[in-house]
């Protein structure tokens, strides 16, 4: 008697969720939108501007593994521009030369170092380029 229950109660359930997904389905194809209340979306990406300030980093190479702890930064940059230079022990501020040329040492840290160099043009914008370096005396 259970048994006769159990699969009764299951062809019950069965026969429900037949019914309901059958009455979803045909509610579902009846909803139509009219063209009218339809929208039309466009999306225009816009290009990401060109920093207006030149900066272009020489030295350091990203993500490269040094021997010494000294080493050089160089790049170029607009004549009348002021670089910034931010390190994990260094914090250094240079005007470059009269073609744009800029280089200087900063002392690395253990493990891996962040360097910000920041160009800052005469009306003001920024460019900041970032290296990651590291200094180890392993040999590899």
């Amino acid at each position: 008697m259970t048994k006769e229950k159990i699969i009764l109660s299951f062809v019950a359930v069965l026969i429900g969720l037949l019914v309901a997904s059958g009455a979803f389905y045909f509610y579902q194809q009846t909803k139509v939108i009219s063209p009218e209340k339809e929208k039309t979306v466009n999306i225009n990406p816009s290009p990401t501007p060109k920093p207006s300030v030149l900066l272009t980093i020489d030295e350091p190479i990203d993500e490269k593994i040094y021997d010494t702890k000294v080493i050089k930064i160089s790049g170029k940059t607009e004549p009348d521009a002021l670089i910034v230079i931010l390190a994990e022990n260094n914090e250094e501020v240079l005007s470059p030369a009269k073609n744009g040329d800029f280089s200087t040492t900063i002392t690395l840290g253990s493990g891996a170092n962040l360097i910000q160099i920041t160009a800052i043009g005469k009306n003001g914008d920024t460019n900041t380029i970032e290296r990651t370096v590291s200094f180890s005396s392993d040999n590899f």
